[in-house]
């Protein structure tokens, strides 16, 4: 191609003039030449920045690997002086590069660039979009909308871009890849597959991400007036296991004994007891307590076998009815009116089968 025989030269010699920043000679001391002058500039009126330097000095190096057929050296070289101090003609230099590497749609993408610069040269133009039009016959076109304008992208394994500096972009036929992301959005990609001269028209419309919930309101909110509150937290269930203690009040013989135990929930509703009697004699007892109702005060029923020592073993059923006050998921209130039958009465001392027992005390859980 006619632009790439003269492009590298006179590229570079437009760069080197604009890092150095010469003043302009007559018309008739410049004269066209074949290779770019690396010697400095005598008639430079301001010393240069030191980016401007050294992109100068890399532009030399590149200008030498590229006349040494070191491509691969020289885009590395020319890439780098566009880093330090990034003017639109090194990508002149970059483009011509990467065609004689036949990488054709990294070439085209340079040359786009340059033209979509605000400080290309006019002049050039032409024979740019000459060139361009020569390499977009033997790449794919996309021509690319997203929104949001603000979008990234990333086309195949590219790196992330600004979705503003990719609206046309030139990649190699077959499958490409368009991603987009910005972070109110959900990312999205497109995959297509493109073939030698063809224009792709690629349209993403990227969904907005819903806002994020609301922080929870604390407990009771006071805001120019208005009150709001939230439910209490779910108090935990109480312990399944816990301690009894019971006065039984024998009502005819006015004694009576001391209940100490063991309770289990079976269920909420349902609790087996087993303790011990202490009084004027010694036993246990087993037995059942039902709650007919749940709740924090709740009406029971229960039902048991105390056993003490009278001259042997002595047995009897008991009945009772009463309520049960939960003060606390640790504490809880118990009274009941309770019947008694012995079963094997001491004959001799004349008891009474039936005796009436209230009983009164409380239960304690972790």
């Amino acid at each position: 191609m006619r632009l790439a025989r003269w492009l590298l030269p006179m590229a570079m010699l437009a760069t080197t003039s604009a890092l150095a920043a010469p003043a302009k000679r007559p018309a008739a001391t410049r004269q066209p030449r074949s290779a770019p002058d690396t010697a400095e500039d005598p008639a430079a009126a301001e010393s240069p920045a030191p980016d401007k330097l050294d992109a100068k000095a890399l532009m030399q190096s590149g200008l030498k690997l590229y006349a040494a057929k070191d491509f691969l050296g020289a885009l590395a070289v020319f890439r780098t002086a566009y880093a330090r101090f990034a003017s639109t003609k090194i990508l002149l230099n970059i483009g011509t590069t990467l065609t004689k590497l036949d990488r054709k749609a990294e070439a085209a993408n340079a040359y786009q660039r340059y033209l979509d610069a605000a400080d290309s040269d006019r002049a050039k133009h032409g024979e740019v979009k000459k060139v361009l039009g020569e390499l977009d016959a033997a790449v794919t076109l996309l021509e690319i909308d997203v929104a949001p304008s603000e979008a990234e992208l990333q086309i195949n394994e590219e790196d992330w871009t600004p979705a503003a500096s990719a609206i046309r972009h030139r990649v190699a036929p077959g499958p490409v890849t368009v991603r987009a992301r910005h972070p109110a959005y959900r990312p999205d990609e497109q995959v297509l597959r493109g073939t030698a001269g063809a224009r792709l028209p690629v349209a993403i419309a990227l969904a907005e991400l819903p806002p994020p919930p609301p922080p929870p309101a604390p407990r009771i909110i006071v805001d120019q007036g208005i009150r709001v509150a939230t439910p209490a937290p779910v108090e935990p269930p109480r312990a399944r296991f816990g301690l009894i203690a019971l006065a039984h009040v024998d009502v005819y013989n006015l004694g009576g004994a001391g209940l100490f135990g063991l309770a289990l929930d079976v269920t909420r509703r349902l609790e087996l007891q087993a303790a011990g009697l202490l009084g004027s004699h010694v036993g246990g007892y087993g037995g059942a307590s039902l709650a007919i109702v749940p709740g924090k005060l709740r009406p029971i029923l229960s039902a048991g076998v105390p056993i003490f020592w009278s001259n042997g073993a002595r047995y009897s059923v008991r009945g009772a009815g009463g309520v049960e006050i939960e003060v606390s998921r640790h504490l809880t209130l118990i009274a009941e009116i309770g019947v008694e039958h012995l079963l094997n009465p001491e004959p001799m001392l004349g008891a009474k089968p039936v005796l009436v027992v209230p009983a009164i005390g409380a239960a304690g859980r972790l």
